[in-house]
């Protein structure tokens, strides 16, 4: 009878220990199968990512600057109008620093200035402006139409002439809201960059290039004033 309890003892700690045993296997197994799984699905992320960056082109940014030569008015000045300014495009958007100059002919200079053209212009009624716009550019492969506005401070130096016949000049600041419609054109596919009237080609294929154009311009405050000119210029006017 002894013998039979030992033998049933040690039978059910054998059947204990392959039990255990077989469940320590199982879970071995599953976790190498359920790693090798993670480390398949993360090579295949890692694979389709890299096939993903390979596609992608890198392009140029939309930035360029340009120069106007141009005619404004106004209710206090008007004359040949000066502008600098430098663009950045980000998707549709375009956003712009100004800076314009409005010359009023002098009407008291002589007549070997009046001769030269440009003295005729300094000394008389000018207007001074810097200005931020912000609006939407629109590419049609070598051109471009861009609509903006934005906040400007602006300094006008004008003059009045008594009833004495006496001149009086006086000088303003205010906070006015600048505007323009721009119409470029320029290059629509990447060449080599030209110089001497574009007859000499240099260098490599290039995005960058030249434009020319067309603005209107104004600006609304406590001296409005509207305008007109041409455009030239030099950047990166499209992603190539």
């Amino acid at each position: 009878m002894l013998g039979l309890k030992i033998l049933s003892v040690i039978s059910s700690l054998l059947r204990n220990l392959f039990t255990n045993f077989n469940l320590y296997i199982n879970a071995f197994i599953m976790n190498k199968i359920t790693l090798v799984l993670l480390s398949y699905v993360f090579a295949l992320t890692l694979s389709a990512q890299n096939a993903i960056d390979s596609t992608k082109v890198k392009t140029n940014p939309i930035i360029y600057s340009s120069v106007l030569l141009g005619g404004s008015g106004s209710n206090e000045i008007q004359g040949i109008t000066f502008s600098f300014d430098i663009n950045y495009q980000f998707n549709k958007n375009l956003f712009t620093l100004r800076s314009l100059f409005i010359a009023e002919r002098n009407k008291d200079v002589n007549l070997f200035s009046a001769i030269l053209v440009v003295p005729i212009f300094i000394g008389g009624d000018s207007m001074n402006e810097n200005s931020l716009l912000f609006g939407q550019r629109f590419i049609f492969n070598g051109s471009a139409l861009s609509i903006s506005a934005g906040i400007s401070s602006n300094l006008i130096h004008y003059s009045h002439i008594d009833e004495n016949n006496m001149k009086i000049a006086f000088e303003d600041y205010y906070v006015g809201v600048p505007f323009e419609i721009t119409f470029n054109v320029f290059k629509g596919e990447k060449a080599r960059y030209r110089i001497l009237y574009g007859l000499i080609p240099i260098g490599r294929p290039t995005s960058f290039g030249r434009h020319f154009g067309i603005k209107l311009y104004g600006n609304l405050g406590r001296f409005n004033y509207f305008g007109a000119g041409i455009t030239l210029g030099l950047g990166w006017h499209k992603k190539y």
